[in-house]
């Protein structure tokens, strides 16, 4: 995990910047965003062809535009809204963005060892900085607590998702030829 250890100046600016993108937050939705600045996609199934059928099916779902369009979690990964996908009714241009995006994402895939117990190590060294940034209930904290013991990715919280639409994948801001290709595609 040296590639994404992430220090209490790192983290402490992580949790700032999504408390000023989404303030409604949970502590589940901290520990999803911790997770996703240490591991990105690293969760996801590497079918090229389900990934591509998951986005494209997302985009079709999507009713607003979701900011922002990148947002960096910590020195390796970012979120990318899908609203990044300049789409038209050009359904061959669609698909090409939506390929170049889901190659972006396998390839952003890295292989951890144990990645439940260097999770759990993250979490609970950086425990007490997070429930200072974020105010919470104490059953809150506890509830995510135990699913970082227990290895569980949750889902973004009932709250969020009543607050905010979200609609991104992790992808890894240094791989710069998809980045470049991405960019070019999406003019």
């Amino acid at each position: 995990m040296d590639n994404c250890r992430l220090n209490h100046n790192q983290v402490s600016a992580l949790i700032l910047e999504e408390l000023a993108l989404h303030p409604l937050l949970e502590p589940v939705d901290i520990y999803k965003l911790l997770y996703q600045a240490l591991f990105g996609p690293a969760h996801i199934v590497r079918d090229l062809g389900q990934l591509q059928r998951s986005i494209s099916s997302e985009i079709w779902q999507m009713k607003q535009l979701y900011q922002p369009l990148f947002q960096q979690l910590g020195p390796v990964y970012s979120r990318i809204s899908l609203s990044a996908l300049k789409l038209s009714s050009d359904l061959a241009d669609r698909q090409q963005k939506i390929e170049c995006l889901s190659a972006w994402i396998i390839d952003s895939c890295s292989e951890y060892r144990d990645v439940d117990q260097e999770f759990l190590q993250c979490w609970e060294e950086h425990l007490p900085l997070m429930q200072r940034l974020l105010t919470s209930e104490p059953k809150a904290w506890d509830i995510a607590s135990d699913l970082a013991s227990s290895g569980n990715l949750p889902s973004h919280s009932p709250l969020f998702h009543a607050n905010y639409h979200p609609h991104y994948r992790l992808v890894r801001m240094d791989l710069t030829d998809h980045y470049q290709r991405f960019m070019e595609l999406n003019k």
